[in-house]
């Protein structure tokens, strides 16, 4: 069944975000941080946030936001007490590697595109390593896309890493985005801006069993 994120999700969601990425930077950060921000951006008026489950077992996510909600910055300073607190082991761990990618992602946005109006900001979508290739992703991303034309949308977008990343890349062409334009993620990371137009539904997304 696939339906629309709870809070009552988090704690399976950040359960699935280390098994769906483990070794990423978010993932070093630890259940407390990763706790905190997903319950940031399910928190959003603009929130965008679909998961799918079998038997109360959660088995993936879409998580993003419309581009009129708050950014990261913003997200980042009404949260900004919760994020110190669950970072503090990190810090501890890793202070000058944690410190600086924190503050590049969350207050720096050096080399962020602008994005679309009017458009839906894909920020991640994450299953278990076991339900890949059943067709997961692209339905969890459909559904995003429709809660999205809900919501007002009329474009979804999203930014992935433009080296050694085929396999993202080529699933969301497939998928039917195409290639926006190319950045640098604080001067250093090269990146994509990859983008879809949508339509507007004829009908309320009720989600799908």
């Amino acid at each position: 069944m696939r339906r629309l994120a709870e809070a009552d999700d988090l704690s399976q969601v950040v359960e699935v975000h280390l098994a769906a990425f483990p070794g990423f930077f978010l993932s070093s950060l630890g259940r407390p941080f990763l706790t905190v921000m997903y319950r940031a951006f399910l928190s959003q008026p603009g929130s965008v946030f679909v998961i799918a489950e079998d038997g109360g077992r959660l088995q993936g996510f879409a998580v993003g936001s419309l581009k009129r909600s708050e950014g990261d910055r913003s997200l980042a300073l009404r949260y900004f007490p919760s994020f110190v607190a669950a970072l503090v082991p990190a810090v501890l761990r890793n202070p000058i590697k944690v410190t600086r990618r924190i503050c590049g992602q969350l207050f720096s946005g050096r080399g962020q595109p602008e994005f679309p109006d009017n458009s839906a900001v894909l920020r991640s979508i994450g299953i278990l390593p076991e339900e890949k290739g059943k067709g997961l992703a692209n339905d969890l991303l459909g559904d995003f896309e429709k809660q999205a034309l809900v919501k007002g949308a009329e474009a979804v977008v999203l930014t992935t890493d433009a080296d050694s990343n085929d396999r993202a890349i080529g699933f969301y062409k497939k998928n039917g985005y195409e290639v926006r334009t190319e950045f640098r993620q604080d001067g250093a990371r090269p990146m994509l801006l990859m983008g879809k137009h949508i339509r507007v539904p004829t009908q309320d997304y009720k989600g799908e069993q």
